[in-house]
């Protein structure tokens, strides 16, 4: 199985890179799961621009990588509980999980994806939404895996 975290993210520092890399490391006895952050000076210069020239440019940038089973996150996405997240896992050998810019994710991008999901009804900074989104990722291989991280 492939897993794949794309992220529209400035830098790594501060981002908890430690935590995601652990997360990494237990979940590739289970999966190959990669973390893949995008930022260019397109995206830069879009941002400052707007909300509209951010999310075509974030649109542009992720559009190339919408590979296998595509999931968005949003903020007014499907809630889940990790056994529903879990299940995902099992119906699919390559997934990529797409996180939002500053300005979030385009309605266009989320009308691509076959899943559009919410971390949390509460809003969080985008590095802890991804520290969050790494852990139920390893939580759902160990639940699909009868591991004892789950219990």
């Amino acid at each position: 199985m492939d897993i794949s975290v794309f992220s529209i993210q400035k830098s790594r520092s501060n981002s908890f890179e430690n935590e995601i890399k652990e997360y990494i490391k237990m979940s590739m006895k289970f999966a190959n799961v990669t973390d893949n952050i995008i930022f260019n000076d397109k995206i830069a210069k879009a941002q400052s621009a707007g909300k509209q020239e951010a999310l075509k440019a974030y649109d542009e940038a992720y559009e190339p990588n919408l590979k296998g089973f595509c999931i968005m996150l949003a903020e007014r996405g499907a809630p889940l509980t990790s056994d529903e997240f879990a299940k995902i896992f099992e119906q699919n050998t390559q997934l990529s999980f797409f996180i939002g810019g500053a300005y979030g994710i385009s309605k266009n991008l989320k009308d691509k994806a076959q899943k559009t999901i919410s971390l949390s009804k509460m809003t969080m900074a985008h590095k802890i939404a991804k520290l969050v989104l790494f852990e139920q990722i390893f939580r759902g291989l160990c639940i699909n895996a009868n591991h004892p991280y789950h219990k």
